[in-house]
C-alpha cells in the first residue's frame, strides 16, 4: 500500500481509486510498515557470558590419590568463604595454601602439612557462615596407599603461536588479544597413570629471560592436547597477562597432583603478527 498526502488528507492509492483514510487506519498502517522496517534492520549481535564459578581441578573422583596429593581449585577472583580439605565428614586437614591470580578467577593449591591417611575419603568444601547452607562440598577424592615423588613427563608441546581475533567484539565474543596457543601437548606420569597433569608456566621478563627455579606465574589445564595462555574471548575467565612486545618468551613444565615438576621447555613466541608491539 501506497501513501500520498493531497488536500490536507491521506490518501491510499490502489490503481486507479483513492479513498480517504481515518486517523486510526493510517496510525495503523504507519506502523505497520515501520515495525516491517526494523524487522528487517541488522540484527545486533550480543555476547552473552557465563559467570565463573568454583570448580574442583584435582584430584577429583578418584580413587588412588598419592598420599602426599595436592589439593588444587579454580574460584571466582574476590570469593570469599574459607575453602578447607577434610577427611570425608571428619577433621580438618592443616594445610598451606598458594594463590595464582588469573583474571577472573583465581587458582588455588592447597598442600596438607602431613601425609593423608591411606584409603581414606576426602573432600574440599567452602564454608560459609552467614550463608545458608553454610557449606558447599566442591569435590571428593579417595587416598590410595603411596606417595609420588616421581616427576611427570612432558612428551611435547609442539608449536607456540599467538593470536588475535580479526574483528573483536560481536555476537562470537572475539577479542584482539593476543593470547598464546600451544600444541600439540603431550603428558604422560606413568607413577600415576589416573592424574590429571596441569601446566605449570613461566612468563619471561621483558629482556625474555624466564626464572623456571621461581614458582611459576600460573597453573593452567590442558584442553585437548591444547595450552592456551592468556584471554582468548570475552567469556574466557583466564587471563595471564602476556606482554605486548613483539617477542615473548615462556616456559612450560607438566605437573602431577603432587607437584612434582617435568624439566621445563622454554618457548620464544613472535607476536608481530598480531599487532601486539605497543
Amino acid at each position: 500500500m501506497r501513501l500520498v498526502a493531497r488536500g490536507g488528507g491521506v490518501y491510499s492509492r490502489d490503481g486507479m481509486s483513492a479513498k480517504r483514510l481515518g486517523a486510526r487506519h493510517v496510525g495503523l498502517v504507519v506502523g505497520f510498515i515501520v515495525a516491517n522496517h526494523v524487522a528487517n534492520l541488522p540484527k545486533a549481535e550480543a555476547c552473552s557470558c557465563m559467570a565463573p564459578r568454583e570448580v574442583l581441578v584435582g584430584p577429583d573422583r578418584v580413587d588412588d590419590a598419592p598420599l602426599n596429593t595436592r589439593v588444587r581449585f579454580e574460584v571466582p577472583s574476590g570469593a570469599k568463604g574459607d575453602f578447607v580439605l577434610r577427611a570425608y565428614e571428619g577433621a580438618r586437614v592443616e594445610t598451606t595454601a598458594r594463590t595464582f591470580l588469573d583474571g577472573d578467577l583465581t587458582f588455588v593449591e592447597l598442600t596438607p602439612k602431613s601425609p593423608l591417611a591411606p584409603f581414606t575419603r576426602y573432600e574440599i568444601a567452602v564454608v560459609r557462615p552467614s550463608e545458608y547452607p553454610c557449606t558447599t562440598v566442591l569435590g571428593t577424592f579417595r587416598t590410595g596407599v603411596v606417595a609420588d615423588n616421581l616427576a611427570p613427563k612432558l612428551e611435547s608441546v609442539g608449536r607456540a603461536v599467538a593470536r588475535g581475533g580479526a574483528h573483536p567484539g560481536g555476537g562470537n565474543c572475539s577479542i584482539a588479544g593476543p593470547w598464546i596457543e600451544v600444541g600439540p601437548v603431550k603428558v604422560s606420569d606413568p607413577d600415576q597413570p589416573n592424574a590429571r597433569l596441569l601446566l605449570a608456566v613461566w612468563m619471561g621478563d621483558a629482556a625474555g629471560n624466564v626464572d623456571t627455579s621461581k614458582p611459576p606465574t600460573t597453573i593452567l589445564p590442558i584442553r585437548g592436547e591444547k595450552l592456551t595462555i592468556g584471554k582468548s574471548s570475552l567469556c574466557d575467565p583466564h587471563d595471564v597477562a602476556i606482554p605486548r612486545a613483539p617477542f615473548v618468551s615462556l616456559a612450560v613444565a607438566a605437573m602431577d597432583d603432587a607437584g612434582n615438576l617435568s624439566a621445563p621447555r622454554k618457548l620464544r613466541v613472535d607476536q608481530r603478527a598480531v599487532g601486539a608491539i605497543p
